[in-house]
């Protein structure tokens, strides 16, 4: 994990399935992962594609611990006697997810001496869809029109004036407008805005440090400059460029008798939530009159937000200048936000319609 993981994001996902995966080798296998060869490596796979979707008597005649061991509520305590290591069935990218790690766990483990091969080098990489799942959303599909964000913009209008909607304001601006990972959001300190010039020029940008501690700047508009401030002022916290206020956390909790800069930062799942919440506000809203555009955000999720802002950035810039804004390290990932063919075979259907 000290090796491998380089953010919270990366350390969650490996500490996770690198647990799952120990736990069943010693409950379901009873040996120690050192001695998971390429038929337990292979059964694992298996195991993740049938677990809670397989009736309990098809189950135990191919498994030896029952499924409810596995499987849990969520956000249940690690030290309650009720926790699991799995709350659903795993979808196909949480498979894909899974097998991705182990592998990569086991990869380690061989090139460090631990083991004398790796199992998973004679198993085949690729991830089965099952039945009813269909294919996985592309990138462009995990985004938002620009009528479904007009309605959201709308919506967060007609609030009242308070922190609240101040820090909604900046979580869309962090999020939609700067397409900001999760984790940056949260690590983002008002000392990453400042003054840099080009040329004759001097522009308001921030320097966002992301994935691998890599850093792009992005310019701050006016408009955003303001919306930072706003929430800043109603936190009482020096504005921005002000030398005090440098390692303020740009998003922050509204904990009572939260003070010092460590202290009032928002958490992953207070991020999560709060966006979440505000999303479903703004589809219930929507559900009557447009129903679509209800479902769509009911379906969406703080990613979201970075994915919109990568598609409609793809309708005005070259994609390299793309890549850059969103910190990707390969052009490859930047180009998955746009599906040509896809949008020339709906246009195409179109007209076929318009001629029947």
């Amino acid at each position: 994990l000290k090796a491998k993981a380089t953010n919270a994001n990366t350390l969650n996902a490996y500490r996770r399935e690198g647990e799952r995966f120990l736990l069943w080798c010693l409950l379901e296998k009873h040996i120690p992962l050192s001695s998971a060869k390429i038929s337990e490596c292979s059964d694992y796979l298996t195991w993740l594609q049938m677990l809670g979707r397989t009736d309990e008597q098809m189950w135990s005649q191919r498994w030896l611990q029952p499924q409810t061991v596995w499987l849990g509520p969520k956000n249940i305590p690690r030290d309650s006697r009720d926790w699991r290591p799995f709350n659903c069935a795993l979808s196909f990218s949480s498979r894909k997810a899974a097998s991705t790690i182990v592998r990569q766990l086991f990869t380690f483990l061989h090139k460090t001496g631990y083991l004398r091969f790796n199992p998973f080098d004679q198993i085949s990489s690729k991830v089965q869809l099952l039945p009813g799942e269909g294919k996985p959303k592309e990138f462009a599909d995990r985004s938002l029109t620009k009528e479904q964000w007009e309605e959201i913009e709308e919506y967060l209008d007609k609030q009242p004036d308070d922190i609240l909607k101040a820090r909604l304001k900046v979580m869309l601006l962090l999020g939609k407008g700067l397409g900001m990972r999760a984790s940056e959001m949260l690590n983002a300190r008002c000392g990453w805005i400042q003054i840099a010039r080009y040329g004759q020029n001097e522009e308001l940008v921030i320097d966002i440090v992301g994935k691998g501690d890599k850093e792009r700047r992005l310019p701050i508009s006016e408009a955003q400059e303001r919306i930072i401030n706003d929430y800043l002022a109603y936190r009482r916290r020096p504005l921005l460029l002000e030398e005090e206020g440098r390692d303020i956390p740009i998003l922050a909790s509204l904990r009572p008798g939260s003070k010092g800069a460590a202290s009032e930062g928002l958490s992953r799942s207070g991020l999560y939530l709060i966006l979440q919440k505000f999303l479903e506000e703004v589809a219930a809203a929507l559900h009557k009159e447009r129903p679509r555009d209800s479902a769509k955000l009911r379906a969406s999720s703080l990613h979201w937000l970075r994915h919109t802002f990568a598609v409609t950035s793809l309708e005005v810039m070259p994609v390299n200048v793309v890549q850059n804004a969103l910190g990707h390290a390969s052009v490859n990932t930047t180009t998955k936000y746009i599906a040509p063919d896809q949008e020339e075979i709906l246009e195409s259907f179109k007209r076929l319609e318009k001629n029947q």
